[in-house]
């Protein structure tokens, strides 16, 4: 039944039936309409703003969920990493040095990784800074891993040919003494009276005393030089050289392959020297080391420190 209204007119005193027109009840409803939408528009924006959706609440738990993946990944790549340097130190400072080999730079090793494009495909997603961190870590230590695996192949290279490169390297005295008149580095000069370098060792024994190679090799050259007078220089392989001088006789010619305890030369004084004397020196990959360390293998370990502390102070 609709309802009925009523006016007072003031002039009758009396209340009047109020009859409203088709454009009168139309504007009625369409205020009662827009005051239902408005109200329907603002509660539902109070529920948007206040309230998740089923929908969201599930992404929202999905996204709390991926979140603490990443950062438990995070945490293990933290400490894989670790090991992974771990694994380098030892690798540059144990096994490359065992064998001679140069360690691996920290410029190889941990090379930049990146640009502003890699990861752009990344930055659209939920936690980006967070993915793109993470992403860019697993890319770092996949390089350097690929780094050290083929490390471990070089030594493993080294390792077959290990037998070979310990008779190769220099390993026993030249000349049968313990004699030492000048050792390695800086030295007093006896001819001309100045401090030098003293790239090797001068060893004293009778003239005539055979010289015999320190280390398999191949005779690199065998001849006159300077101040060396006659010397033989025996290119070990691995990088490793060495040199007698001051020969008075050499028994050897260059390219011939010679094994440890071969007699080379003999020993003399020729060149600039002022008396009968072998002057020994090692060359490791172009560098000049105290041949002292290279007695090892016909010296007790007495006497090996006795001759490393003679090198140092004659």
């Amino acid at each position: 039944m609709a309802k009925i209204s009523y006016h007072f007119n003031k002039h009758t005193l009396t209340y009047e039936q109020v009859c409203l027109s088709v454009w009168q009840k139309f504007l009625v409803m369409l205020k009662h309409l827009i005051t239902g939408v408005g109200i329907g528009v603002v509660l539902f924006l109070i529920s948007t703003y206040f309230f998740d959706s089923p929908y969201e609440r599930q992404l929202k738990k999905e996204n709390k969920l991926l979140f603490a993946q990443y950062e438990v990944l995070s945490k293990r790549m933290d400490e894989n990493q670790k090991i992974l340097d771990d694994l380098q130190e030892r690798d540059n400072r144990l096994y490359r040095a065992i064998f001679n080999a140069d360690p691996i730079p920290e410029s190889v090793r941990r090379p930049g990784y990146g640009g502003t494009n890699r990861y752009e495909r990344l930055l659209d997603m939920p936690n980006s800074d967070l993915i793109i961190a993470t992403t860019q870590q697993m890319d770092i230590m996949s390089k350097e891993l690929y780094i050290q695996t083929n490390s471990y192949d070089e030594i493993a290279e080294l390792i077959k040919t290990k037998e070979e490169r310990m008779n190769c390297i220099p390993a026993i005295r030249p000349v049968p003494t313990k004699e030492i008149s000048s050792g390695f580095g800086m030295r007093l000069h006896p001819l001309w009276g100045d401090m030098r370098f003293h790239s090797g060792m001068d060893m004293n024994v009778k003239a005539g005393t055979p010289i015999c190679a320190t280390g398999n090799g191949t005779v690199e050259s065998a001849g006159w030089e300077g101040g060396y007078g006659n010397r033989v220089v025996i290119n070990h392989g691995f990088g490793y050289k060495t040199l007698y001088g001051h020969c008075k006789t050499m028994l050897v010619r260059p390219g011939q392959k010679v094994t440890r305890g071969q007699k080379i030369a003999t020993v003399g004084m020729t060149g600039d020297a002022s008396g009968n004397h072998v002057h020994y020196e090692v060359l490791v990959k172009g560098n000049h080391d105290n041949p002292a360390k290279y007695f090892f293998m016909d010296l007790t370990p007495e006497e090996y420190d006795e001759m490393m502390y003679i090198s140092d102070n004659r």
